[in-house]
């Protein structure tokens, strides 16, 4: 990314929809992502940390091919209104996220809703504590320039606890051990009984209010759309 791009147009009003989709591996969290109609279908801007990959886009193992894809996204977004899905799947080493998330923070725009999806926090994370620089200042400034934040794990006690501090909003599918379970209970306030009653593809989305997490149950779909750019 040019050295000149930064985070523009800051609007400290834009509301906080970050969000966490928390469960075991076959519980559907990738489903949950891929059915949100928290990201448009037409003219979003998004762009992933997409190692699998899961999700429908363009995506890119090269560092400089995938810059250069987001660079010519954005400038398309800016003349067209055109949406955009780039992924970036190369190695997927917490050095490497942190270099993707000072490429994000530097796409970011107030004036317009940039979607960003990471894959498998538990990977990217040197712990439970505080979240490596890049990711930390891209979750706890990100909000005012644009950033809705969306980020998935099966092992919700190995990320950072910045993750659960800057995501009100959690949806919560079918954990594995008891831990786990309790571990979603006090971040949520669902009972661990209904945890670990759910079955795959059932969810219960806290959206950080007063009122009962909800509890959706989805269809399989299956992803179309991925494409390999390089």
């Amino acid at each position: 990314m040019p050295s000149q791009w930064q985070p523009s147009n800051p609007d400290s009003s834009l509301p906080n929809e970050h969000t966490l989709y928390l469960g075991a591996s076959g519980s559907g969290k990738s489903q949950v992502l891929l059915q949100s109609k928290a990201i448009p279908a037409r003219g979003a801007r998004v762009i992933l940390f997409d190692h699998a990959p899961d999700h429908p886009g363009d995506h890119y193992r090269d560092p400089a091919n995938f810059v250069r894809a987001v660079k010519a996204g954005i400038e398309r977004h800016l003349k067209t209104g055109r949406g955009f899905r780039i992924a970036y799947a190369g190695p997927r080493e917490v050095e490497d996220y942190e270099w993707f998330c000072s490429v994000v923070w530097r796409c970011l725009d107030g004036r317009y809703i940039t979607h960003v999806i990471v894959e498998e926090l538990s990977a990217v994370c040197r712990g439970s504590g505080k979240a490596s620089p890049a990711a930390a200042r891209l979750l706890n400034e990100g909000r005012k320039y644009g950033l809705r934040f969306h980020g998935t794990s099966q092992k919700p006690q190995e990320i950072s606890k910045t993750y659960y501090d800057q995501c009100d909003y959690k949806v919560i599918g079918r954990q594995k051990t008891d831990a786990q379970r309790r571990l979603m209970h006090r971040e949520t306030g669902v009972p661990v009984e209904s945890i670990h009653a759910l079955k795959p593809l059932q969810f219960y989305v806290d959206d950080g209010s007063a009122d009962d997490a909800k509890l959706i149950t989805l269809t399989f779909k299956k992803p179309t759309g991925i494409r390999w750019s390089d």
